[in-house]
C-alpha cells in the first residue's frame, strides 16, 4: 500500500489500482509511463522490502520451534545439555537482524527488527547467566557433597 501511496504523491492524483476501472487506459489517462524510473524504484524497493519481510517472518517461525535440549542430572537437577545449535542459531539470526537495522529500508520495519534484536540480546544473555550458575553450580556441588564434614 505504501508504494502505490508514494506513486499516486508523484503522480499528482488519486486512483485505486484494486478498483474495476483501474484499466490499461486509465494508466495512459494518468499518465504513469511517464514515471516508468520511479515505477521501477519503487518496485525494486518492494522486492527488497518483501525479501526482508520475509527473513523476518522465517526468524520468527524458527524461534517457534526453538527447543533447548535439557537432560536430568544425577536424577534430581536439570541441566542444560547442548547449546551449539541453539548458540548457531542466535548468531545466524543477530547478524541477519544487524543486517536488517543497517539497510536503508529500517524504518518500514524499525518496531519489528528492534523487537527481534533485543529478544535475540536477551535470549542469548539469559542462556549465558544459567550455563554460568550451571557450571559454577556442578563445580560447587562436586566439593561440598564430597566431603562428610561439610554434608553434615
Amino acid at each position: 500500500q505504501r508504494h502505490w501511496d508514494q506513486l499516486r504523491e508523484e503522480v499528482g492524483e488519486y486512483f485505486d489500482p484494486t478498483s474495476d476501472d483501474f484499466t490499461l487506459e486509465k494508466v495512459f489517462d494518468l499518465g504513469l509511463y511517464n514515471f516508468a524510473d520511479t515505477i521501477g524504484e519503487l518496485s525494486a524497493n518492494a522486492n527488497k522490502e518483501l525479501a526482508i519481510e520475509r527473513k523476518l517472518a522465517q526468524i520468527a517461525e524458527r524461534w517457534e520451534d526453538i527447543v533447548i535440549d535439557i537432560a536430568e542430572y544425577k536424577d534430581v537437577y536439570f541441566k542444560i545439555r547442548s547449546t551449539e545449535d541453539l548458540f548457531q542459531t542466535l548468531e545466524d539470526d543477530s547478524v541477519e537482524v544487524s543486517g536488517m537495522k543497517a539497510s536503508k529500508f529500517y524504518n518500514s520495519f524499525a518496531t519489528n527488527i528492534d523487537f527481534w534484536e533485543g529478544t535475540l540480546n536477551l535470549v542469548s544473555e539469559v542462556v549465558e547467566i544459567i550455563l554460568a550458575v550451571q557450571r559454577k553450580w556442578m563445580y560447587l556441588e562436586n566439593i561440598f557433597m564430597a566431603s562428610e564434614d561439610i554434608c553434615k
